[in-house]
């Protein structure tokens, strides 16, 4: 271990992966970047004196990648290695910051919290479902909610961290622009199955999606325009669009954010969950499998329907907002700040 390691040089450290596996996707360490970018430009830090434990082999690549093509730091965490285990125990330990972050679903242990404690001033986590979160200085549980309050814990929607973006301009919007995000990993294949079902309208789309799905997608017909964007050209993307296929992710929320008309298709458990009490409240549509005439049909009746868009803004604007966004943020910061001055 290098002597620079240490307090002085190392003020933040991010624990997070992403992938082509199941209930992983990329939403956590963009949201960590997120994170990352705020906390940076609050403080005026340099990006050297935060970094990343990732992992980076097969599978995890595609995370590794994001966040070297941000600027971080990297510190490659083995493939093998399992959260909350001894060996990862060992790995944080070679290393001290003043404010730790690990972005992941799962259930954090007390012996890890006891070991790593020392080297990490200040701790944040966020959707963990352990009781054990109390032990930690903040614990954010935007996307897993149904996890009992404990200390220093907020729990709900208005907690989402998100890009801040100002909502949509009208005069950019047009009826045409489709965005369909399903997220780093469209397990159930549900771009192919919605591509098939809009070639079936008779007027042609402009349809957005993620270059990852590129290869995915190379073998279908589709009789719109399929335009492929990078991650820096996601959000401009997502405002010009009029409609949106996504999952129950962090996509989902970004696209409340921006006040979109939605039609979600969620994949794993708890973005059913959410998907479920976002319908009820009658901010998205959701479909729990596809159903090719339902789907069609109620995309033909919202496409372009300025009472159902003027319903859901309302709708939307009470779940989440910027105002909400910038609080959550500030809580972040908050606990980095007292960090520093202990």
């Amino acid at each position: 271990m290098k002597k620079s390691e240490n307090f002085l040089i190392n003020k933040i450290t991010f624990r997070c992966d992403a992938g082509e596996i199941s209930g992983l996707g990329t939403g956590h360490v963009y949201r960590s970047i997120n994170i990352a970018n705020f906390l940076k430009k609050k403080f005026r830090l340099k990006k050297k004196k935060i970094f990343f434990l990732i992992k980076y082999q097969n599978k995890f690549k595609s995370g590794y990648e994001i966040v070297r093509k941000n600027g971080y730091k990297v510190i490659k965490v083995d493939k093998n290695i399992i959260n909350y285990s001894s060996k990862e125990i060992k790995l944080l330990n070679k290393f001290k910051s003043n404010l730790l972050i690990i972005d992941r679903l799962g259930k954090v242990n007390a012996h890890f919290i006891n070991k790593i404690k020392n080297n990490y001033k200040k701790k944040i986590i966020l959707d963990d479902s352990s009781q054990n979160r109390k032990k930690f200085d903040l614990s954010l549980n935007a996307l897993i909610r149904d996890v009992r309050s404990v200390k220093n814990s907020k729990i709900g929607f208005e907690y989402m961290i998100l890009r801040l973006k100002k909502t949509k301009n009208k005069k950019n919007l047009k009826n045409n622009q489709i965005f369909m995000f399903f997220g780093g990993f469209d397990k159930k294949k549900y771009s192919i199955h919605l591509l098939k079902i809009l070639n079936k309208l008779k007027f042609r789309l402009n349809i957005n999606l993620p270059k990852i799905y590129i290869k995915n997608l190379s073998e279908i017909k589709s009789k719109h325009k399929l335009t492929f964007f990078d991650n820096k050209d996601y959000l401009d993307k997502l405002k010009r669009s009029n409609i949106v296929f996504s999952s129950g992710g962090l996509i989902l929320f970004d696209s409340i954010l921006m006040n979109k008309k939605i039609i979600c298709l969620p994949q794993y458990n708890h973005q059913k969950r959410n998907a479920n009490e976002l319908f009820k409240k009658g901010a998205i549509k959701y479909f729990s499998k596809i159903n090719e005439n339902k789907i069609l049909n109620f995309f033909l009746k919202i496409y372009d329907n300025q009472a159902y868009e003027r319903k859901i803004d309302f709708v939307q604007k009470q779940i989440i907002n910027l105002k909400k966004i910038r609080r959550n943020y500030n809580l972040i910061g908050k606990i980095y700040e007292q960090s520093i001055s202990r």
